[in-house]
């Protein structure tokens, strides 16, 4: 089942905070207003000047509070938008930037782009951080690739889920040298929750940003 997570400006907290702090700050000024006019001393009342000062400062909280409102009303416009745009990654196989797959029917396997060439030792965790297989590979400049079969090195068959590793690398001067791992999965979800746009490929969370391409139109 797809599904696309939370439009409603209401999941971003500091804006109806915000909004919920001018309200109280609103109604306090009213208050106090209506206050000081109802007691002013009718033989000595309140100077023209001041008073218009202050109705001028009750127009600027009540157009604060009017432009927040209209603020919230673009920013759900704004997310929407972003719906109808990502909504396309959904059924469509992605490669992105990451450490982290899915292990699936036994398989899950990840892009090296190797800085130099070289050997590696390749450490697979679980979603715990556990280190769970480890192999050594050799590695060419350019482009490679690791597989695993989703067992470990204990010899026990892993649980589907997410997966992650670590590489160190040496050359022939036994020195480092940089790897840019990539994964690739179908997106099957959509989750703006969090105020960015998350493409979810089980239990991998992939920000929009990281995707390097897409196998099909958008």
């Amino acid at each position: 089942m797809t599904t696309i997570n939370s439009l409603s400006p209401s999941a971003d907290t500091s804006t109806s905070g915000t909004q919920t702090q001018i309200n109280a700050n609103f109604d306090l000024f009213i208050s106090m207003l209506t206050t000081q006019i109802q007691n002013q001393d009718p033989l000595d009342p309140m100077d023209s000047s001041e008073y218009t000062n202050q109705l001028v400062q009750y127009s600027m909280v009540e157009q604060q509070v009017a432009t927040t409102s209209k603020l919230d009303e673009q920013l759900t416009q704004l997310k929407t938008q972003s719906a109808s745009q990502f909504v396309n990654y959904i059924g469509k196989e992605v490669t992105a930037q990451g450490a982290t797959t899915q292990l699936k029917d036994d398989a899950a396997a990840w892009n090296l782009k190797a800085a130099s060439a070289g050997t590696a030792t390749v450490s697979v965790k679980n979603d715990e951080g556990a280190v769970i297989y480890e192999r050594e590979v050799t590695l060419v400049e350019g482009d490679n690739s690791f597989a695993w079969d989703g067992v470990g090195t204990n010899g026990t068959k892993q649980a589907d889920g997410a997966y992650s590793i670590d590489i160190v690398t040496k050359d022939k001067d036994d020195a480092p040298f940089a790897v840019q791992t990539e994964i690739k999965g179908k997106v099957d979800a959509i989750d703006f929750s969090s105020g960015d746009v998350i493409l979810k490929m089980g239990d991998v969370d992939v920000p929009v940003g990281n995707v390097t391409g897409v196998n099909g139109i958008i």
